[in-house]
C-alpha cells in the first residue's frame, strides 16, 4: 500500500492498494517507515475510492501539511513487513492492449519514478501506470508510452 496523495484539509490522504482485499481493522495499527523504523498509527476512517484506491484518515495526521509528508511512502500492515514481500519480480508485463511484453527481473525505486526492468529495459511503473495487478497469475498490465519498448 502506498499513499499517494492528500486528500482534503483534516489529515485525510489517498492510498494505492491494488492488491488489498480484506478491510483492514481500526484496532490494528498499520506502519509507516520513518527514519528506517516502523511507526505504528490507528485508522481513524478508512472507505473505498474505487476498486484500487481508498481514502485513509490516520490518528495524530491533522492537517493538510501532515498528510503532505507522508505522500510517497508505503503502508506495511504489520510491523515485521519488508517492502520486498510484494515483489513484482517473477510477474510477466503485459501492455495497455494485452500484449504480453515479458518477464520482469528487477524492480528499481527511484524516488518519483520507480521502474521495473523487463528484457533489459526500464519501463516505468508509477501507480498512474498500472492498469491492474493479478497476482494469483502473477501478471500486471501497465500503461506503456508508445515507443519505449521499440
Amino acid at each position: 500500500m502506498r499513499i499517494t496523495k492528500s486528500y482534503g484539509t483534516e489529515g485525510g490522504f489517498i492510498v494505492s492498494a491494488p492488491e488489498l482485499t480484506e478491510d483492514l481493522q481500526k484496532t490494528e495499527p498499520v506502519f509507516i517507515v520513518f527514519d528506517e523504523l516502523p511507526v505504528p498509527f490507528f485508522i481513524e476512517e478508512f472507505s473505498p475510492k474505487g476498486s484500487t484506491k481508498y481514502y485513509m484518515k490516520l490518528e495524530d495526521v491533522d492537517s493538510l501539511e501532515d498528510a503532505e509528508e507522508l505522500v510517497g511512502r508505503d503502508i506495511l500492515l504489520s510491523e515485521e513487513e519488508d517492502d520486498d514481500s510484494i515483489s513484482l519480480t517473477g510477474f510477466t508485463l503485459f501492455d495497455q492492449d494485452k500484449k504480453e511484453i515479458g518477464p520482469i527481473t528487477d524492480f528499481i525505486e527511484i524516488p518519483g519514478n520507480p521502474c521495473i526492468e523487463v528484457n533489459g529495459t526500464l519501463v516505468p511503473c508509477a501507480d498512474e501506470c498500472i492498469i491492474k495487478v493479478d497476482s494469483r497469475k502473477k501478471r500486471i498490465y501497465l500503461n506503456i508510452a508508445a515507443g519505449l519498448l521499440d
